[in-house]
């Protein structure tokens, strides 16, 4: 008998103090939510080496241009969820946390999109635009360009992504998969520095080394055939690199050369 009053005494106990914490939990959380914001802070990802925004322009998105301040509001007045959202609909923000500290600061903490590529038109001379175009990230989607901020990254073009809104097919998804495997390998991220993409998806590139033209064809077996290039590179091309102008991939087991 004794014993079951020590068992029941011992858990009466720790629902006693289970209670007294969540109290203190309740308090803290109804003290915070009367606190004002003080402060705003923004943090972005500038680690990555993007920088297409920076924190004036996620303050007026936030506020929409100083229509809806944040400052001096109380914390259960300001909707975190809708605060999100605006900054999401930014397509240069892939993604948006927005918190309060225990200092009473509105916390915004961005990620901004990485694009892989960014696809540029061409003049009726063949000259490259920076002018126009989009990114594309590695989702597929169509990111737009900022003059404050130009990504180095892939150049592509042709008539494959004319007309889209984004790269969501099979088909599609294949050629930003290749994109995403030379722009991750140093080696090719270095050599290749145009890419162009008829509107069938045949593949071509132009080479910093030796200014080839590789006619790559399909979007497929991408590993293989640049590992059959990369040897050739090293058996064949490493003694004169301005050997050839035009080089073959498209067929099996064999590199044609002009």
């Amino acid at each position: 008998m004794l014993r079951n009053f020590d068992y029941y005494k011992k858990w009466l106990g720790k629902i006693v103090w289970f209670g007294v914490f969540l109290l203190c939990v309740g308090m803290a959380e109804s003290k915070l939510n009367r606190q004002q914001c003080d402060d705003l802070l923004v943090k972005v990802d500038y680690d990555s080496g993007i920088r297409f925004v920076n924190q004036a322009d996620i303050e007026k998105i936030l506020t929409e241009n100083g229509s809806d301040p944040v400052h001096g509001n109380r914390q259960q007045d300001v909707s975190l969820k809708t605060l999100e959202n605006r900054v999401r609909a930014n397509k240069l923000v892939e993604d948006c946390q927005v918190y309060h500290d225990l200092e009473g600061n509105l916390v915004v903490d961005i990620q901004q999109e990485k694009p892989l590529a960014r696809y540029v038109g061409e003049s009726r001379q063949g000259e490259w635009r920076g002018t126009n175009g989009f990114y594309i990230n590695p989702k597929g989607d169509f990111i737009p360009l900022t003059e404050r901020f130009s990504a180095r990254v892939l150049l592509v073009s042709g008539d494959f992504f004319k007309n889209k809104k984004h790269l969501h097919s099979e088909s599609e998804k294949k050629v930003v998969d290749m994109i995403a495997y030379l722009s991750e390998d140093d080696f090719w991220k270095a050599q290749v520095i145009q890419m162009e993409v008829s509107k069938s998806g045949n593949v071509e590139f132009l080479t910093a080394l030796g200014d080839q033209r590789i006619e790559f064809g399909k979007a497929e077996n991408v590993a293989a055939k640049l590992l059959k290039l990369r040897v050739f590179y090293n058996k064949v091309m490493a003694a004169d690199w301005g050997r050839y102008t035009r080089i073959n991939l498209r067929f099996r087991d064999q590199v044609v050369c002009e």
